[in-house]
């Protein structure tokens, strides 16, 4: 059965559903490939990136053995939301900070100059000139873009929203060093360029996307609450043993008010016994 003839803004939605399902996995594993070549190839013990089973293992353990990037599967085969984990996420590519403590792409670049929900990086051109995080940034704004398409509650989009979606693509990717002309192509696609098969593929890859993305979130807040369960259980732990302390605090002024009963006047101890009750008090608190 012939589809329906689309409205502007539902190609304008097929376009920029083909340049992410279709273009940022392929520049997210070239930009992984040249980082970790650029990194680690010249190090003794290491090799260039080859996807191998071997070279696979070394980046886990470049990640301390522990990872959400599904290591045991070829690289052609992780997704954008394992891509990202990959490369601004990674302990491999971390670097130090100020102090000399190694963060990720993400700690040292992003993690305070989050755009508000559903906007993007002004620009992905680091005010400092730092390549680092010129590079973080691109990677993040890819991430942005990438989130906004699988957040849509739409299956349209508009001319201007596609136009900016598709001018911070192709700066990010211009800032990655990799080449924009496949998202230039996109411009110039028509109806014709989606045929019945093709939109029931990107439809399907669009379900799996979103799955995808859903799974992500739900894997996030479950490591969230378990984080909150360590703190509150660590905190808990601390209050107890602070209690404890007091507890013994408390037990030995005790011990010095009974002994200074022997031998202070009585003015100043009803000033012992009214500080002695404020302790409690506060202790009981």
């Amino acid at each position: 059965m012939a589809l329906q003839p689309f409205t502007k803004e539902q190609l304008n939605y097929f376009k920029f559903a083909y340049v992410v399902l279709n273009e940022f996995p392929k520049v997210l594993r070239q930009t992984f490939k040249r980082r970790w070549d650029n990194t680690f190839a010249h190090l003794p013990g290491y090799q260039l990136w080859d996807d191998s089973i071997a070279v696979r293992n070394m980046f886990l353990a470049t990640e301390g053995g522990k990872t959400k990037v599904p290591t045991h599967l070829p690289y052609e085969e992780w997704d954008c939301t394992a891509l990202f984990q990959a490369i601004i996420y990674a302990q491999s590519f971390a670097l130090p900070d100020s102090a000399g403590h190694h963060k990720t792409l993400s700690d040292l670049f992003l993690k305070h100059r989050k755009p508000p929900r559903g906007a993007f990086h002004s620009s992905v051109v680091s005010p400092s000139g730092n390549n680092a995080e010129t590079f973080a940034m691109a990677i993040d704004q890819l991430r942005l873009l990438r989130n906004a398409f699988c957040h849509s509650f739409s299956s349209e989009i508009d001319k201007k929203t596609f136009d900016q979606y598709i001018q911070h693509t192709k700066d990010a990717i211009k800032a990655l060093g990799v080449t924009t002309d496949p998202i230039d192509a996109v411009g110039s696609l028509t109806e014709s360029d989606f045929p019945t098969e093709k939109v029931c593929k990107l439809r399907d890859d669009i379900t799996k996307e979103l799955l995808t993305e859903i799974t992500f979130l739900k894997e996030n807040v479950e490591d969230e609450l378990m984080g909150i369960r360590s703190d509150f259980s660590q905190s808990r732990h601390e209050r107890q043993e602070d209690s404890l302390e007091l507890r013994k605090t408390i037990v030995e002024m005790n011990q010095k008010f009974e002994d200074l009963l022997k031998t202070e006047r009585p003015g100043k101890l009803a000033a012992l016994q009214s500080f002695l009750f404020q302790v409690k008090i506060i202790w009981l608190c």
